[in-house]
């Protein structure tokens, strides 16, 4: 069941990851004029944890602060194309944190790898499954499927669908 609503659930999240990767460019000019904090469900397109600055505050390379213009436009656009939609993500497609238990739950360091079994409060269960797959050098893939083990937001673990190249 679990694995079957995770794949239900995918065309929506990979719909709601493009149109964000589409309008960034259009969410961050918006953000200019109204703050780094996007306006109600335009804030779906980026986290809920954070606004358009949280790499700055968060200290992810390449993030600067006292940006402006064209610079700081830029660096939003970045913000919401490395979280596409996870405002999205926890709201629609998320499951419930209050009340939320892991089950159970796997870690192995050799390769890097966690796997969580969660159950909501009303006994609906799902999964969580993160691997940094070494790929050579000091590079990676860092797989993430399921729904977030961690409620960021503080009322959903998000649905994750993330691949990519990371480095050491």
């Amino acid at each position: 069941m679990m694995i079957l609503r995770y794949l239900t659930y995918l065309p929506a999240n990979l719909a709601l990851v493009l149109l964000a990767y589409l309008l960034s460019p259009l969410l961050a000019a918006i953000s200019l004029l109204t703050g780094p904090k996007l306006p109600g469900v335009l804030q779906w397109f980026s986290t809920l944890d954070a606004d358009l600055d949280g790499g700055v505050r968060q200290g992810v390379k390449g993030y600067r602060s006292g940006l402006s213009g064209w610079r700081l436009w830029w660096q939003r656009t970045c913000w919401i194309c490395r979280n596409p939609a996870h405002g999205w993500q926890s709201r629609l497609l998320g499951m419930p944190a209050f009340g939320t238990i892991i089950a159970r739950q796997w870690i192995s360091e050799d390769p890097k790898q966690q796997v969580y079994i969660m159950q909501t409060a009303a006994g609906v269960r799902f999964f969580c499954f993160k691997r940094d797959q070494p790929i050579g050098g000091s590079f990676y893939l860092k797989l993430w499927f399921g729904w977030v083990n961690k409620a960021y937001d503080g009322r959903n673990h998000h649905y994750a669908f993330q691949i990519g190249l990371k480095r050491s």
